[in-house]
């Protein structure tokens, strides 16, 4: 590969992870905001809580990623934007489990505060889910064709 081609693929990848890093910044948000909703404003126990923050911020994402980050990939039709929701889903429950865990062992086995803990679970999933979304819910065109 000439050596100008392999510098726009690079350049393109890091805007890619530039994106996903952004649109991760914002879940975050969004998920510690619910998580601190539901437990304090609710009053749901914070695992419960834990768990409804984290689907919103999967939700919020996935609509983002596919809009911004991976724009250029995927087939088009309701059909298509659902399955890839589905994979988006399923790429994270790795993450959601990682982070669930964490945010419990932290919290019960060594008393550290729940957001804190959360902060945590949620920094160990996001390599993981960027790596799986990237190879399987937004693969590239050619690769879904073959």
């Amino acid at each position: 590969m000439n050596t100008r081609l392999h510098s726009i693929i690079h350049q393109e990848e890091v805007r890619r992870i530039a994106k996903f890093c952004l649109v991760g910044a914002w879940g975050f948000v969004v998920n510690m905001f619910f998580l601190w909703f539901f437990t304090e404003t609710v009053g749901f126990f914070y695992l419960v809580s834990s768990l409804i923050a984290i689907e919103i911020s999967l939700l919020n994402n996935f609509v983002l990623n596919d809009l911004w980050t991976w724009h250029d990939r995927g087939k088009e039709g309701k059909r298509e934007y659902f399955k890839r929701m589905l994979q988006y889903h399923v790429t994270a429950s790795a993450a959601m489990l990682t982070n669930i865990v964490i945010l419990w062992i932290l919290t019960e086995l060594f008393d550290v505060y729940y957001l804190v803990s959360n902060v945590f679970g949620i920094l160990c999933g996001a390599a993981l889910n960027f790596f799986l979304n990237d190879r399987w819910t937004f693969k590239h065109r050619k690769e879904m064709e073959t």
